[in-house]
């Protein structure tokens, strides 16, 4: 049985909502009740990912300087994640077609691959200004 794209696209942006109404009514900034960070919990140090949770929880009761000091990069891609959402948007409900040719750029995977290990590295720093990196309140 295949799933017309709509009814996939529709289910995807249900299962976002609900995400998104779970980390509104329980924010993660104020409990234990979501799970850690496996790496973090092992090495003692920040992945990429560590204070995502939080920094969603934050953005979704508007508070963008709370998102940031938990995760910037979190942050910082959320233009390139609203750009793909349209062209999703776009691709599946209209004839228009909207080529995201900058995620299939070779170039573009180095850079983000480099920006992400930087990130890695020197949110682990502990000296200023790379230590404003590390996930704090």
């Amino acid at each position: 049985m295949i799933i017309d794209k709509k009814i996939q696209f529709l289910i995807r942006c249900a299962a976002v909502v609900a995400i998104s109404l779970l980390y509104f009514f329980i924010d993660a900034r104020e409990t234990q009740l979501f799970p850690k960070c496996p790496f973090h919990s092992l090495t003692g140090l920040f992945c990429p990912g560590c204070g995502s949770q939080r920094a969603i929880s934050a953005l979704l009761h508007f508070d963008l300087i709370s998102a940031m000091r938990f995760n910037v990069l979190l942050v910082a891609s959320l233009p390139m994640i609203g750009y793909s959402v349209y062209a999703s948007i776009m691709n599946t409900f209209t004839t228009k077609v909207v080529q995201q040719r900058l995620f299939h750029s070779v170039t573009f995977i180095w850079i983000l691959a480099v920006v992400v290990m930087l990130f890695w590295v020197l949110r682990n720093v502990h000296v200023y200004p790379f230590d404003l990196l590390a996930p704090h309140h």
